[in-house]
C-alpha cells in the first residue's frame, strides 16, 4: 500500500462508506444511482471525516488570496441566441457569476486534495455510481482540480453544463446564502422547454429544488439538462468547494482557451488574481 493510498484513507469516513466490502459498497452504489435518477443529484453526507473537512478547508483557505477572480455577466446557454429571440428569450438573459477559483497547479502536489483526487477507490465510486464502463481522471494541468470560493456577494447565477456530470466536495458553508437550487430534466436533447427555463428565471415557485448539503459532503450532479445555480452568499466566511474533474475520454485536455476562460491564463503562465 503505497503513501498516497494511506494519506487518501485517512480523509474518507470508511465507517461510514466501507468502499472495500463488495456488498456494502454495492449498496451505497444502488441508492446513489437510484437518488441520480430520481432527482438529478445524488450526495454521500458525512463523506469526509471531519479532520480531513478542516485540512482540505484550511488548504483552500490558504489559496484565496491568490485565487483569480470571475466577475461577469453571463447567460444560461453556450450556444448563441438566435436573431429572432426577443430581448427577454431565457438565451439572451444573463445572471451574474461572481467567484474567486485556484486552479490544480496552485494546490500542494503532496496535500489533502490532490491525495484524494488521485485515489483509485474515489475514481472507481464515481464511475460505478454513474454506471459508466470506463471513467479517466482529467490531465488538463489547471482543470483537473480546482476550489471554487463564493465570498460576501458573490454568487452563481442560472445555467446549464457543458458537461454530462459534475463532482464536488463542499468544504465550507457561507454564513448565510449559498443554496444550490436546480430545476432536473428542464430540458433534453429534443426539447429545450424555453417556456419552463422562462418561468423559473422570473421566479416562478414550486418549480426548483434545493440540494441541502453540508461540508463533507461528496455530490454527483447531472446539469446538462438541469438549470441551477448558487444563490447570493452573504458574510465573512467564503463557501468553499472542491471540483474534481473526470471524463470518459483519455487524456482530455481541454486547452488554452478553456483555460483562459476559467483562471484568466493558460498552463505555464502565472496567477492571475
Amino acid at each position: 500500500m503505497d503513501e498516497r493510498r494511506i494519506a487518501a484513507d485517512a480523509l474518507v469516513s470508511l465507517d461510514r462508506y466501507p468502499l472495500f466490502d463488495d456488498m456494502r459498497r454495492a449498496s451505497i452504489i444502488g441508492e446513489a444511482r437510484q437518488a441520480l435518477t430520481a432527482r438529478g443529484a445524488a450526495i454521500l453526507p458525512g463523506f469526509l471525516r471531519p479532520n480531513a473537512i478542516e485540512e482540505m478547508a484550511a488548504e483552500a483557505e490558504a489559496l484565496l488570496s491568490v485565487a483569480h477572480r470571475r466577475d461577469r455577466m453571463l447567460g444560461a446557454y453556450a450556444a448563441s441566441p438566435e436573431p429572432w429571440m426577443a430581448a427577454d428569450h431565457p438565451m439572451r438573459r444573463t445572471s451574474p457569476y461572481r467567484m474567486q477559483v485556484a486552479a490544480t497547479d496552485q494546490m500542494d502536489a503532496g496535500g489533502p486534495t490532490l491525495a484524494l483526487y488521485q485515489w483509485d477507490p474515489l475514481l472507481n465510486l464515481v464511475r460505478d455510481i454513474l454506471d459508466l464502463p470506463v471513467l479517466h481522471r482529467v490531465v488538463d494541468p489547471l482543470m483537473r482540480c480546482n476550489f471554487t470560493y463564493l465570498t460576501d456577494g458573490d454568487e452563481h447565477g442560472w445555467h446549464f453544463d457543458g458537461n454530462d456530470f459534475v463532482v464536488s466536495l463542499l468544504l465550507q458553508s457561507a454564513e448565510q446564502g449559498g443554496a444550490f437550487e436546480f430545476a432536473p430534466d428542464i430540458r433534453n436533447d429534443h426539447d429545450e422547454n424555453f417556456d419552463g427555463v422562462r418561468a423559473i428565471m422570473d421566479g416562478k415557485p414550486g418549480l426548483t429544488r434545493h440540494l441541502a448539503v453540508e461540508p463533507g459532503t461528496l455530490a454527483l450532479f447531472r446539469g446538462r439538462h438541469a438549470l441551477h445555480r448558487v444563490t447570493r452568499v452573504a458574510g465573512k466566511r467564503p463557501r468553499i468547494i472542491t471540483l474534481f474533474s473526470f471524463d470518459e475520454r483519455q487524456d482530455t485536455d481541454w486547452g488554452p482557451a478553456a483555460q483562459r476562460r476559467v483562471f484568466g491564463r493558460s498552463a505555464g503562465e502565472a496567477p492571475v488574481p
